[in-house]
């Protein structure tokens, strides 16, 4: 049996239909069909069998083992438009669970493919990724000024896969999946909530990490630190703001009552940048340099978030303890260039790095006017998922320097509003807020979970609502709190370990 015991043993009744699972297949895998959803026609379609199939590196839904599947390559065209769609749906050969898992992508890359559906498949999924009919190096050059790719992207393909992914399982295992799952972080978790808004019958459940909701604002929020920068005098060298940042961390460590190196909630913290200057910092080696009152105030106004000409607020800031390194410093971050420059300017390959907090202002408001419709993913509204019994987890860290936490949180209370408040909302979706995690991970704080999805299953299959998720690494732990509760030290014990902290 490819489908590892100690894996099923392990996972006990999320996977109790692991070891009775050799389910006889309908046709043999390379007489696989599928027939295209609405608006869509098939171009072509390949099934082999492939064995020994493994993904060397870390991974974020699941252990990667050696699987045997069922590959299905699909390529799709939309009308005249010329797109050629490739969907890649692995079906395990033996110890399937009887569940779909649809994976997602990051930047502008639609899908990840092994990275994601190997884990998946490990744990017995079949599971599914796509490329949107776009090149998976992020290239946007070739494809912004394309209608039907830009509707791929921005979500359609998503719903198509999960489509076609469903059609195949139950065609190769004479059965439908008895449940589907979503995961994806960052592009890939803006995918999942646009399967939640768009599509709500498509998921049992949606995982979506350090979500890129509100798209359109934050790809030119994104900007604003090299922005500040920008607007007079010499940019601050990376070594003052992370001097200024390590103070912040300093100032605000005790907050939660431990002196662990990490901000629980930066929320409260309110270290002014100013109190550094005159500080001496060491950069470049042996050179000694003065943090001044401009360093200071481009910090803070980093922290402080994206303002327009009357200082009204635009978008949210980086968060004390964040790394400034991807936003702060020339050229700026790569995504942010290519919106700006591909498909607000129409002019690939435009040098925008010397953009003025006016340019960005107007920019913002064209980004939202035009985008904010396919691209901006969120519609609070989410009580056609919610009707249909679906649960949404999102988990994002407080030290993201690509995608604010605030964001996450902003849209967590519209929809709490819209749902009728937290008790409300808790029966279908719930955020935990990670202290010193980066984005999808990474960062000085404890690490995400290796399996993702597990709480997501016990949610959906058992009832069992998740209070706290387990991070660890960096030698540390910590059971993540459900927002709006926080971590507190207990008072004793190791700081290290999360049996020594609470949520409050």
């Amino acid at each position: 049996m490819f489908f590892s015991l100690g894996i099923c043993l392990a996972l006990g009744s999320l996977v109790r239909s692991c070891l009775g699972s050799r389910i006889p297949r309908t046709p043999f895998c390379s007489s696989l069909t599928v027939t295209p959803p609405g608006g869509a026609t098939l171009l072509n379609i390949t099934a082999t069998e492939r064995y020994n199939v493994t993904y060397d590196g870390p991974t974020y839904n699941g252990m990667a083992g050696r699987v045997n599947i069922c590959d299905v390559e699909v390529y799709l065209t939309h009308g005249d438009a010329g797109d050629a769609v490739r969907f890649a749906i692995y079906l395990p050969l033996e110890g399937w669970n009887g569940r779909w898992q649809g994976t997602g992508g990051s930047g502008f890359a639609a899908g990840s493919f092994d990275f994601e559906l190997v884990p998946a498949v490990t744990s017995g999924y079949s599971a599914g990724a796509t490329d949107a009919g776009v090149n998976l190096a992020g290239d946007t050059d070739v494809w912004y000024n394309s209608t039907q790719l830009v509707e791929n992207f921005s979500y359609l393909s998503f719903h198509e896969m999960t489509v076609i992914g469903k059609e195949l399982s139950e065609r190769f295992y004479g059965r439908k999946p008895e449940y589907s799952y979503y995961f994806g972080c960052s592009t890939g978790g803006r995918q999942g909530m646009s399967e939640a808004q768009r599509y709500p019958e498509d998921y049992d459940g949606i995982f979506a990490g350090a979500p890129g909701i509100y798209w359109d604002r934050v790809t030119i929020a994104d900007y604003w630190p090299l922005t500040v920068q920008n607007q007079g005098g010499e940019p601050v060298p990376l070594c003052k703001l992370s001097a200024i940042g390590n103070a912040s961390i300093d100032a605000c460590d005790l907050l939660d009552g431990a002196a662990d190196g990490l901000i629980s909630n930066p929320l409260k913290c309110e270290f002014d940048a100013k109190s550094m200057v005159g500080a001496a910092v060491q950069c470049d080696g042996n050179t000694t340099t003065t943090i001044t009152e401009r360093d200071a105030v481009v910090w803070n106004k980093i922290r402080d978030g994206f303002k327009d000409e009357r200082g009204n607020l635009l978008w949210y800031g980086l968060q004390p303890g964040t790394d400034y390194l991807h936003q702060a410093i020339q050229p700026g971050f790569r995504i942010s260039i290519q919106w700006i420059s591909d498909f607000l300017l129409r002019s690939p390959g435009l040098d925008v790095s010397n953009i003025k907090q006016e340019q960005l202002v107007d920019l913002f408001h064209q980004s939202v006017s035009e985008f904010g419709d396919s691209w901006g993913t969120d519609n609070p509204d989410l009580s056609a998922y919610h009707a249909r019994g679906g649960k949404i987890l999102t988990w994002h860290g407080w030290a993201d320097d690509l995608i604010s936490p605030l964001g996450t949180l902003d849209y967590w209370k519209r929809v709490a509003d819209l749902a009728g408040g937290e008790k409300e909302t808790d029966e279908f979706y719930r955020v935990f807020m990670a202290p010193g995690l980066g984005h999808c991970g990474g960062g000085p704080g404890p690490q995400i979970p290796t399996d993702n999805l597990a709480p997501l299953v016990e949610w959906v299959e058992e009832g069992k609502a998740p209070e706290t998720m387990l991070f660890s690494g960096n030698g540390q732990s910590r059971n993540i709190c459900k927002y709006p509760k926080e971590l507190d030290y207990s008072g004793s014990g190791n700081v290290s370990d999360a049996a020594s902290w609470g949520c409050v």
